[in-house]
């Protein structure tokens, strides 16, 4: 079957899935030197070629770090507007939240009617990206060293892209034909 979503112009690691990427790097240390194993999920994971371009129309794998910390990521292009983040430890869930949340699906649901051009994470994520810029601009206000807290700096997004090019073609590999 072929997915329309699948064929946007960035790979699905780099621009999807690379906040949750960005998430791996920065708190379970995981970079590309660091990961001993990848797994695909191959029932919930389909890799499409459209022309010239292969790309994941969705995207599911575990990783197996150096260091024994495993971590499994899925997304979906075509899945709808949501992320879910489920921490669990030896199979038990210890955390689990969902975005939006009904508060957010209030704000967002007639934004997004009246503007159904738009893409639905500009909205889902519009107050982050107010805050990204107020802690960056307060930071370089105050002439404070080093990076803003709680932002991800030019190293985790190199280290980041370093992920996502480790992984595309070991997963392509393991879910092409």
């Amino acid at each position: 079957r072929v997915r329309a979503c699948a064929a946007r112009i960035a790979g699905m690691l780099k621009n999807m899935a690379v906040h949750e990427l960005a998430l791996l790097v920065t708190y379970y240390g995981v970079t590309a030197e660091t990961i001993e194993s990848v797994v695909a999920d191959k029932e919930y994971s389909e890799c499409l070629t459209l022309g010239d371009y292969t790309d994941f129309a969705s995207i599911g794998f575990t990783i197996t770090t150096t260091a024994g910390k495993t971590v499994t990521v899925k997304a979906d292009r075509c899945g709808g507007s949501n992320s879910v983040a489920i921490v669990e430890v030896d199979g038990v869930e210890k955390f689990r939240s969902m975005t939006p949340d009904e508060e957010l699906e209030k704000w967002v649901a007639p934004r997004q009617a009246a503007n159904p051009d738009w893409m639905p994470y500009f909205l889902l994520q519009h107050d982050d990206y107010v805050t990204l810029k107020e802690r960056a601009t307060a930071h370089i206000v105050s002439g404070a060293p080093g990076a803003p807290e709680g932002l991800a700096t030019i190293g985790i997004a190199v280290d980041t892209l370093k992920v996502a090019e480790k992984l595309a073609p070991l997963l392509q590999a393991e879910l092409l034909p």
